[in-house]
This record gives C-alpha cells, structure tokens and sequence, in this order.
C-alpha cells in the first residue's frame, strides 16, 4: 500500500513539473535593458593580447627585422634565402663558413670568393617575402664584416628590383679590414618610389678578394620609434584595440621539441649580436631578435601590462 503511495505522488510531481513547465513555455518572455542606469563593475584589465610564436607571427612579422636569416644560422648546410649575384663567366662563390666566429652567439658566418674588381658580383636576400619599400623611408641597417684584402675598396649596399633593374636606395661602407667590425648604414628611398615587396636585399663588394660576413641587418622605421623594435603597421592595428595587458611569450614558443632547445628567456637578454637564437617548434628558427626586453617594451609602447604565460 506505501508503495502505491509512492508510486502515484511520484507521478503526480513528474506531470505537474511537466505542465507546468509547458504553460511557463506559453508565457511570453520580455527583457528589458537598462542602458541609462550602469551594471556591475568590472575590472579594467580584462581586455588584453596574447602572443604566440606561429607562422613567423615574430622574426618575419610584428618583429621590423626585413633580414631573413641574418646570422646564418637557418640551415647547417646552406645559406637559405640568400644567394649569389654574378655574370655567365664569373667564378665567384659563397659558402657557409664556422671556422671564424665572432663570438660564442655568432658562430656562423657567409664567406664571399670576389674572383674579380668591379663588378656587379654580390649577395642577395630576399627577405621574408621580399623587402618592403616605401617612399621617402629610411632604413637603418648593419652587418659584420672583414676581408682578407689589405686595399679593401668601399662595399655597396642596396635595396634593388629582384630582377636588378630598378635601384630604390644605395649606401656605401668602406675600410673593412682583416679584423671583424661592426658597419652601420643608412638606406633612404625617394618621395617617387611606388610602394613594392618585389625587391631584394644587396651587397656588393668593389675589390677581388674573401669576405666575411655576418648578424646582416635591415630594419624600417619602427613604432615610436623603438630600437630593434616592431613594424609600425601591427602596432597601430593592435594600439587601435586600447589593450591593457599581453600575455607572453606564446605557449608552444615555450616548450621546444627538446629541452636543449627550448625558450630560454636569459639568451634573448643584451644586445642581438649576443643572442644565439634557438630552433622554434614550427620548423624554423628563431632569431630571439624579440627577446624578453623587447616584450617589455612591446606593452610600455601600447602602455599595457606584462603577464608571463604560465
């Protein structure tokens, strides 16, 4: 009989929630939004970025660096996205060369065999995707330099028409000698140059004879004007946003495929030309040119908050 009880009080509830829920379903719903009064407080950190190294989003993105591969360093055995300029019957040449580092980061280094005075022999970069040329722009580059020569002669640098047709900005550097030196240079475009990423990255050595060179540099002008700082055009884009705060470095960017190789947030410190760099997790490597003071002053230029990922 307690039961039975049971039974039909059960069913009693289950079909009164059911009906009931069906006539609450026929009600019509009104919402109402007051947009005069103000809602609860909310904290003004809870809109931010986050960075992560994928698909060359540093070295080749927000990172102003146009050099790709800059210290050798991308394939053991050959010297990717740069090559050699030279006529037919000109037997200059260029190989990879670790027997005369600069230091204990820059091991790696391009040798250049000049056969001949004069001519239009040199290497090229082609950039991450070429090298982007603007009017009236000035670009500031630098590379490590020596010579075996002792009447080493001035070396041109250029930014040029990939085909060598068209010359957008020209510089000299002069008194390379047998000793490695650090050499800076101005590159400046006209108010007439049209705007083109069909281009290339030049250096032309005017004597015969070995050169060396590495750490080859070449950055536009960057966001507020920040040293070895980011592309202007990103940093608007994410300034526009009114960020305030960035998560980094990235997770993947972290872990590395092995823990030699991992992000070691101490080699990314000082200045670029003692930074080894590292292999990423996507194949390729980077340069660390964005190290740990560069994702700091990546939030004072966007006046945002650092936050470590975890």
């Amino acid at each position: 009989m307690l039961k039975s009880i049971r039974s039909c009080t059960y069913v009693i509830l289950i079909c009164g929630m059911f009906f009931g829920r069906q006539a609450l379903a026929q009600q019509p719903t009104k919402l109402t939004l007051q947009l005069d009064q103000p809602g609860h407080p909310s904290s003004p950190v809870l809109y931010g970025l986050m960075t992560e190294e994928i698909n060359y989003s540093y070295d080749g993105g927000i990172y102003a660096e146009l050099i790709r591969n800059r210290s050798f360093k991308d394939n053991a055995k050959n010297p990717d996205h740069w090559s050699l300029i030279k006529g037919v019957a000109d037997s200059s040449a260029i190989v990879l060369d670790n027997k005369h580092p600069v230091n204990e980061a820059l091991t790696e280094c391009l040798k250049l065999n000049l056969v001949t005075d004069g001519k239009n022999t040199g290497l090229a970069n082609d950039g991450f995707w070429g090298i982007p040329v603007f009017p009236s722009t000035n670009y500031q580059g630098s590379f490590y330099a020596m010579t075996d020569g002792n009447n080493a002669g001035p070396i041109t640098v250029s930014i040029e028409s990939t085909d060598g047709k068209s010359m957008f900005a020209t510089a000299n550097v002069t008194r390379v000698s047998g000793l490695w030196k650090k050499f800076s240079f101005n590159l400046n475009t006209t108010a007439s140059v049209t705007p083109t990423a069909d281009t290339r990255f030049v250096i032309r050595p005017s004597t015969k004879g070995n050169y060396w060179f590495t750490l080859v540099s070449l950055f536009p002008p960057t966001y507020q004007n920040t040293a070895n700082g980011n592309r202007r055009d990103i940093m608007q884009l994410l300034a526009s946003m009114a960020p305030k705060f960035l998560r980094l470095p990235g997770g993947n960017y972290l872990e590395g495929n092995m823990f030699s190789i991992r992000y070691n947030w101490k080699k990314t410190l000082g200045p670029i030309d003692e930074r080894p760099g590292h292999q990423g997790t996507w194949g390729y490597r980077s340069s660390d040119g964005m190290g740990l003071l560069e994702y700091l002053d990546w939030c004072e230029d966007l006046q945002m908050e650092p936050w470590a990922t975890p």
